[in-house]
């Protein structure tokens, strides 16, 4: 399976915005990021069906293998829940 991070959003079936942004205030303040606005219906849709098929595929909330590897993160650095004495 072939895994891709997009930071893609779709606007009106027609305008595509795309790149390395983050979306968080040091992407638009701090960092060099790189972000593309096209208008094109034909890669909307590219991108809308793309998403369609991940969303379908997509596994939400904690599943097994999360679950695993937070409890061993607990077992390891504890709840995380500071304790004031």
């Amino acid at each position: 399976m072939t895994y891709c991070l997009w930071n893609t959003a779709v606007i009106d079936n027609r305008t595509v915005i795309t790149g390395s942004f983050n979306w968080s205030p040091s992407a638009a303040h701090q960092n060099d990021e790189v972000l593309l606005v096209i208008e094109s219906p034909l890669l909307a849709a590219h991108f809308t069906r793309e998403m369609d098929c991940l969303w379908r595929g997509a596994e939400l909330g904690i599943n097994e293998r999360l679950a695993r590897k937070l409890a061993a993160n607990r077992r390891r650095c504890g709840s995380g829940v500071r304790r004031v004495p």
